[in-house]
């Protein structure tokens, strides 16, 4: 096995943090949109229903999608395949549920049929180009062979020792194949929280270096972060 392709579970974290942040993003982003979506009170219940069921296949053939649906006990149920999205409708109060994959499921009484319609529409036209550009740059932005992750955390420990214990700074440092984790105590119960990924560090020591010589905080998406904790103590002993 060539050793730039050796197996890395990190890479599928980093991949599933990435993932999670831009669905919570896209999930946000959907609620905002309701906010300007207004209900219809008028709207009787086996009417509500009707137009939803129609309108849901509607929409459907409009995207493209192929639309399934079924009735079981007290409930309707329609499905959008392939995406899935799930839509259950209860017969008696024309309430109804609508999940999709990766955002919580949401709930929507008769009056807004038409709210939920559009979350649906909303939801399929999310653009996911940006999450499958970042997943296939994560690779190149964050892999690192053993060797040469020993190497870089080897150098880490190195300029840790050499500037927060020259100073007789009180710190904490945890390593995984790509990245460290640094916790530096700067006053009773407050710390600073570290986070290097080793291969863009190994291309450029210097952020690293100022950081640790002048703490603050900082985010530097895919390079480091760095955070204040005010209650570490705290923390660290729910962490035992």
């Amino acid at each position: 096995m060539n050793e730039n392709d050796e197996p890395c579970m990190e890479l599928n974290e980093i991949i599933y943090h990435i993932s999670g942040e831009f669905w919570k993003q896209a999930y946000d982003a959907l609620l905002r949109k309701q906010k300007t979506y207004e209900s219809d009170q008028d709207i009787p219940v086996r009417q509500a229903i009707s137009e939803l069921r129609k309108d849901v296949r509607a929409l459907a053939k409009e995207n493209q999608l192929k639309c399934n649906a079924f009735s079981h006990n007290e409930h309707f149920y329609m499905s959008l395949v392939p995406f899935p999205i799930y839509i259950g409708i209860e017969r008696g109060t024309g309430d109804f549920s609508i999940s999709a994959p990766h955002i919580s499921t949401r709930h929507f009484t008769h009056t807004e049929y038409e709210a939920g319609l559009k979350w649906i529409q909303d939801y399929i036209d999310i653009d996911i180009k940006p999450l499958t550009a970042k997943t296939l740059a994560v690779h190149e932005k964050f892999y690192l062979n053993t060797k040469s992750a020993e190497i870089v955390g080897s150098s880490i420990k190195a300029l840790c020792e050499s500037i927060l214990g020259k100073k007789g700074q009180e710190y904490k440092i945890k390593q995984s194949r790509l990245k460290s984790e640094i916790q530096i105590v700067v006053k009773k119960n407050t710390a600073y929280e570290l986070t290097v990924y080793h291969k863009p560090f190994s291309h450029d020591t210097s952020i690293l270096i100022n950081l640790l010589n002048n703490l603050h905080e900082e985010k530097l998406e895919d390079v480091l972060t760095c955070e204040l904790l005010t209650n570490y103590k705290a923390e660290e002993e729910k962490a035992v």
